[in-house]
């Protein structure tokens, strides 16, 4: 099993690629024949994600691109939260044992 850090770092690099996503589909809104792109994600037996760009079928709104993007900053900081916290937790434990 994968530390919490190494979990809560792929669900930062997936954060972050989803971002990227959605701010490429953002800033290509007026080319024509510009794909939009999606980002699907797998889960890993052993814990964290898996991400891959795919070509998104059908359209979406401008607005559904800009909320992804949001939700991609609030799980970026959750998950960066997550790895304070857990670092904190360490410390604390090597704190009390010395």
């Amino acid at each position: 099993m994968e530390t919490i850090t190494a979990i809560a770092g792929s669900g930062m690099r997936a954060a972050q690629q989803g971002l990227q996503v959605a701010a490429h589909n953002v800033a290509n809104l007026a080319t024509p024949d510009a794909a939009r792109l999606q980002l699907e994600r797998t889960s890993l037996a052993d814990g964290g994600v898996q991400t891959r760009t795919v070509v998104a079928a059908g359209d979406a709104s401008p607005l559904a691109d800009l909320i992804g993007a949001r939700s991609q900053v609030l799980a970026f900081a959750a998950n960066a939260a997550l790895i304070r916290r857990s670092d904190e937790m360490l410390g604390s434990l090597f704190d009390r044992r010395i």
